[in-house]
């Protein structure tokens, strides 16, 4: 779990992740990363997600990197940049600050540069980061992305909590390797459920017990939410 309130400082962030780590990993150029959208009230947050941000944080290892939408740390001193903030999370070493205007801005920004809208409840972005080595910088691919509303995928059985669905995608995480984890992930799997190599994706998280009518009425959407899909239709949501 990453503090996130603007997608320059994600950019920033992955390019950084993909320099320190690409030595350990092969050399990487395409990892998983996750866009996280869950305000502290919203009840599956405050439940399920805010309690164990810590441990998500350093679950979430060297394999893929959660962006936290508003979240933040060592923000104490800097009261003119983020005025609203609020401890959410008492940590070690430091706190879990929460800034309902950088997540505001964040969510607007993301908007903007594609056809995703947020739901309103707790939605997970899942998408390839791409890292131009020549350059040193990161970019996230907007064509090829995975989004689970995952308050609503609870509620009608998909998953059973936001803890064993985090670690699933931990756990495959882990086990990626090549040039593209988001899209590899179908090929190895033993699945029933027809449709595009995402879907396959996260129906391989779900629970193996699911059948194929239940698994199709699950309320996430895989799109291609980049502004060059756009023919007019307005954007995409998470349902």
């Amino acid at each position: 779990m990453i503090p996130a309130y603007s997608y320059e400082l994600v950019c920033r962030e992955l390019a950084h992740a993909f320099g320190q780590r690409s030595r350990a990993l092969c050399r990487e150029h395409v990892r998983m990363t996750g866009l996280l959208f869950a305000r502290p009230s919203s009840p599956l947050a405050k439940d399920e997600i805010i309690p164990s941000i810590e441990y998500y944080h350093h679950r979430s290892g060297d394999r893929i990197d959660f962006f936290c939408s508003g979240y933040g740390a060592y923000w104490e001193g800097l009261r003119e940049e983020f005025p609203d903030q609020v401890i959410v999370a008492p940590g070690k070493d430091p706190d879990w600050l929460f800034s309902a205007q950088k997540f505001n801005a964040f969510r607007a920004e993301i908007e903007s540069m594609t056809m995703w809208k947020y739901s309103g409840g707790v939605d997970l972005l899942l998408a390839n980061a791409i890292y131009d080595s020549a350059h040193q910088t990161a970019s996230i691919d907007f064509s090829s992305l995975i989004c689970c509303q995952l308050d609503r995928m609870k509620q009608d059985g998909a998953i059973q909590s936001v803890e064993t669905f985090f670690e699933r995608v931990f756990q495959f995480a882990d086990a990626q390797s090549g040039n593209d984890p988001t899209w590899g992930f179908s090929g190895k799997q033993e699945l029933r459920v027809a449709g595009s190599a995402l879907k396959r994706v996260v129906l391989s998280l779900l629970p193996r017990k699911l059948g194929d009518d239940a698994a199709r009425a699950f309320h996430f959407a895989v799109v291609d939410v980049s502004r060059s899909a756009q023919h007019g239709d307005g954007p995409a949501d998470c349902h």
